[in-house]
């Protein structure tokens, strides 16, 4: 049974399908038991059922093979012997041809008298050879232990001494290590933590320093890293190695209380989403660390906000806090985002946000918040409209209703930011230097793609909202545009076509996009004067700001007169507002949330909380998602009457959520 799932995101599709022989096709399956499966074409398959996972990408073939563990044996006919340990397994291979299976037979031989071990290996595509160990093929529980007991009798027949194990995690890793270091496989899982630290004239010492006879390597290891742990962290290191790697991380920031470390000591799968086997210490700088850019910089931006709340709360409360997003809760990618955005804009950020999110945390509301203050940081930054030679300005066109659009000036930067959820904003100097050209993918008011060009025609990035790949049908339209400007794709972020699909645009419209003043750079006389079949998305926000900043006291009308409708009242007391008036009447979303807005701020209109919800009301009844996220907001506020401060943030928040279509030039 194959079970496919795209290569990214993980997600597994809806059905099983199993390869039938006499279709030479794969069908999906119609029923199923522990022992037969029933194909959509009614062929009908008795035995025992295997599962394999083939990773496609929007079809694309990824021949990489996978394995299917059908029968663990382990075998040694005297304790003087050689141990064992096979598995019958099933290849498979995803192929043009359709999937390939092939039996293999995997072992693993250890001699324990004569220090010898021998493990199967897979020829690769390349024609190199791999250990069957270094797959993804997993060994479970029960033939660990077995396979570790059964070694134990072996080395007290070969040495007169049977090792204890108490190592908790029970991998492939555990086997491999007790085979290497029977008298410690704990060590093993160390190597990456002392890949620099053992190192003499290029020259790795691992095994020269943790020898195969050493005894107490947990000696040797405090002894090279210059430590004197509490007793506990003894104990801790029998069931877990990482209990090292732990402890030293504490140190480093200098945690003094035991007791609240002493959990932590028992957790071995990661720290804040990050494997704790991909730590190293760094003993020039005697810190514990990780490699790569992105894998470092994720740990410089955990490290920072602990030693931050270390500072603000406590250790309690910080490794409280530690321990919940490394037990079972992984970081989502608004966390991240959060704790990128604190890292980066420590300095600039306002008291009030830091308090904030001292008190709630990776909440959606700081994420919010942050952004707020970011996007402000970014916007004082002048604006510089961004020229583009012939060439490039045909890159804006619209194709079947997606629109790419070139980037106007660097103050849209900020809102692609915000559009994205990416770092574009932090690419103002490359692009101004011309290193890099931004182009944004729409579709009516939605941001789809961003992508970046280098060395005049080379795509090399292309990504959706949170650096997520793209969807199937945006790739294939950014596809495309790519071979109709003739543009080299130099990263896999967009994936080729076959020429099947890409017959399907021959009768595709392409529309050149001139280009169009945003409303963004528009004054509040160049709005008003705005022809109305020229209005677009983000319009009214824009005229409720510039009105906002124009009027700095709300007018009331005098107590006698009278009025046929709020819109009337409201014209008469703002004239330049009645596009926003009337349009919000007949039924416009963004005009209804821009004028819920005017109510909640009280500055060109007086201040009515009751009406800016019941104005924020109908424009999510309509299905503006973004008056509907106010809504709660705007009562959150009513009930707590939070600060002026407060209200600004709120304000920037709305601007910058309903303004990201600012960039959509017409």
């Amino acid at each position: 049974m194959v079970e496919y799932s795209e290569e990214v995101y993980r997600r597994i599709l809806d059905t099983y399908y199993v390869y039938c022989p006499k279709h030479n096709t794969m069908e999906a399956y119609m029923d199923i038991s522990d022992d037969r499966v029933v194909s959509e074409t009614g062929c009908c398959f008795k035995g025992l059922l295997g599962f394999a996972k083939i990773y496609r990408r929007y079809g694309e073939i990824n021949d990489k093979p996978v394995f299917i563990p059908y029968r663990w044996r382990i075998y040694q006919s005297a304790p003087s012997k050689c141990i064992n340990i096979a598995c019958d397994v099933m290849r498979v291979q995803d192929t043009v041809n359709g999937i390939l299976t092939r039996w293999i037979n995997y072992s693993l031989s250890v001699d324990f008298v004569s220090e010898k071990y021998v493990i199967s290996q897979i020829k690769q595509k390349d024609d190199t050879y791999i250990n069957w160990t270094d797959t993804d093929l997993e060994i479970p529980d029960v033939v660990v232990e077995t396979a570790i007991e059964i070694m134990r009798e072996s080395t007290l027949y070969a040495t007169g001494i049977k090792p204890s194990v108490l190592c908790q995690i029970k991998n492939k890793y555990t086997v491999l290590g007790y085979m290497k270091r029977p008298f410690d496989p704990n060590i093993v899982f160390l190597k990456t933590f002392f890949k620099y630290f053992l190192s003499r004239d290029s020259y790795y010492i691992f095994d020269e320093i943790f020898s195969r006879e050493e005894k107490n390597n947990y000696k040797v290891m405090c002894d090279l890293l210059e430590i004197k742990p509490p007793k506990s962290l003894r104990k801790a290191y029998t069931f877990n190695p990482y209990a090292i790697v732990w402890y030293m991380i504490f140190k480093q920031w200098g945690i003094k209380d035991i007791n609240y470390m002493h959990k932590f000591f028992y957790l071995d799968e990661c720290i804040a989403s990050m494997q704790l086997n991909k730590f190293y210490y760094d003993k020039e700088t005697k810190h514990v660390a990780r490699e790569r850019w992105d894998s470092a910089r994720r740990w410089e931006v955990v490290e920072f906000y602990c030693k931050w709340l270390l500072e603000q709360k406590g250790e309690k409360k910080m490794l409280k806090w530690l321990y919940s997003v490394s037990e079972d809760i992984v970081l989502n990618q608004l966390q991240w985002d959060i704790l990128f955005s604190f890292r980066d804009y420590y300095n600039n950020l306002s008291e009030e946000v830091k308090t904030r999110l001292l008190r709630d945390g990776l909440t959606d509301y700081v994420h919010d918040a942050i952004s707020v203050e970011v996007t402000a940081l970014s916007e004082r930054w002048e604006s510089t409209k961004i020229k583009y030679n012939k060439v490039e300005q045909g890159y804006a066109c619209k194709i079947n209703g997606y629109e790419f659009r070139l980037l106007p000036n660097t103050n849209m930067l900020s809102k692609l930011g915000a559009a994205f959820n990416n770092c574009v904003a932090s690419y103002r100097y490359s692009i101004m230097r011309h290193d890099s050209v931004i182009i944004y993918v729409m579709n009516d008011k939605d941001y789809l793609a961003c992508i970046e060009l280098q060395n005049e025609n080379h795509i090399v990035q292309a990504l959706g909202k949170y650096n997520f790949p793209l969807s199937k049908e945006v790739n294939d339209v950014c596809y495309y545009w790519a071979q109709h400007n003739n543009l080299e794709i130099d990263v896999n972020h967009i994936s080729p076509i076959s020429k099947e699909e890409l017959v399907l645009f021959d009768d595709a419209v392409i529309e050149p996009i001139p280009y169009i003043k945003a409303v963004d750079e528009m004054n509040l006389e160049e709005l008003l004067n705005l022809d109305v079949k020229q209005i677009y998305d983000g319009y009214y926000l824009r005229l409720e700001q510039l009105l906002s900043e124009s009027n700095k006291y709300p007018l009331s009308a005098p107590y006698w007169m009278e009025f046929a409708d709020e819109a009337s009242r409201l014209t008469y007391l703002l004239p330049e507002g009645e596009r926003i008036f009337k349009e919000a009447g007949h039924g416009n979303t963004e005009a209804m949330l821009a004028l819920g807005l005017m109510y909640f701020k009280g500055r060109v209109i007086i201040q009515d909380y009751d009406k800016s919800l019941e104005w924020l009301n109908k424009a999510a009844e309509l299905g503006n998602r973004e008056a509907a996220n106010m809504i709660n907001k705007v009562k959150n506020y009513m009930n707590k009457k939070l600060s002026k401060r407060d209200l600004a943030i709120l304000s920037g928040l709305s601007a910058m959520r309903h303004r990201v279509a600012v960039g959509e030039l017409g």
